[in-house]
């Protein structure tokens, strides 16, 4: 007699993400604004005269072309391109903007038990975000990482060109928040959470830069500062650019990005920047370009939606 038994079980399960993002149009510092419409085309080269003795190719210069190029015709992103040198070279007067921080942003900054808690309860913070949100924000998280400005035009509708002066001071927000961004990176140096804390198992990077503050936190507040200095119909704008900065922000921190600090440290930077550029003048102006981009943006903002858009908008 025999007897025989067998048992068998298999269990799978697949799992698959895709994302694909891309945009153009902002230019973030390649000289390289281009519109769509105006990209390469192909072009049959043929030398060969046509019957009659006629060149294959116009080969006349059309009568009455200037040699000096219309400012109008400027991409929005190069104007921003241009205020960004006029802030840069202005280093003295916002290299110490971050003078705001207090113990609530910089408890991190020490060696005691106190600044280890505050590192301690930041991380556990964290690692809660990526246990409720991350899974639920990713598509947002992956489109934010290096196409955040474009919430802001969707935001604001803007598309198409016809608001260069909004366009372009969305551009300069992004421009100069790098730039202030990476001037108080090198001075803090403060090290990625995910360095301390592998387990926050970021979905990619970290970024090879140091955490405090923010980029994304100081370029998107001030971004929304800068726009709520543009005077609007819709009375609700100032709250909706406020709470899409506060996102972009969390959204970097719920991908284990960076420490809540870094977002509010980015926030009060940024508020600090906003200041500088709007305040009353005293002598002369040190970002006349950037002035002329708010001016035009303020125009845009409170125009008929049919108007069209000045021959010389800056």
């Amino acid at each position: 007699m025999g007897y025989g038994y067998g048992y068998g079980y298999g269990y799978g399960y697949g799992y698959g993400y895709g994302y694909g993002y891309g945009y153009g149009g902002m230019g973030g510092g390649a000289f390289k604004n281009m519109p769509l419409e105006l990209g390469p085309k192909p072009w049959t080269l043929d030398y060969t005269p046509l019957p009659g003795g006629a060149p294959d190719l116009p080969q006349n210069q059309l009568p009455g072309a200037g040699l000096n190029y219309p400012q109008n015709l400027w991409d929005p992103a190069l104007v921003a391109g241009l205020a960004t040198t006029e802030f840069a070279g202005q280093l003295a007067a916002w290299q110490n903007a971050d003078g705001g921080l207090t113990a609530a942003e910089l408890g991190w900054n020490g060696n005691t038990a106190a600044h280890q808690a505050f590192i301690t309860g930041e991380i556990n913070h964290m690692l809660a975000l990526m246990a409720d949100d991350r899974d639920r924000y990713m598509p947002e998280i992956l489109a934010q990482a290096d196409g955040a400005p474009l919430y802001w035009m969707q935001l604001l509708n803007l598309g198409g060109g016809e608001k260069p002066g909004m366009n372009a001071l969305i551009n300069f927000a992004t421009r100069i928040g790098e730039v202030v961004a990476l001037h108080f990176k090198r001075r803090y140096a403060r090290v990625r959470p995910s360095t301390l804390c592998p387990g926050l198992l970021l979905p990619f990077g970290p970024p090879r830069h140091p955490a405090f503050p923010s980029g994304h936190s100081l370029t998107g507040h001030l971004t929304s500062y800068l726009l709520r200095e543009i005077a609007v119909v819709n009375t609700n704008l100032g709250t909706e650019l406020m709470w899409l900065a506060r996102r972009v922000a969390t959204n970097r921190e719920r991908a284990g990005l960076h420490y809540r600090s870094d977002s509010v440290a980015g926030q009060i930077i940024a508020l600090a920047i906003k200041n500088l550029l709007v305040a009353p003048l005293i002598g002369p102006d040190p970002y006349p370009t950037f002035r002329s981009i708010l001016a035009a943006a303020t125009a845009e903002a409170n125009a008929a939606v049919d108007a069209t858009p000045a021959n010389q908008w800056w």
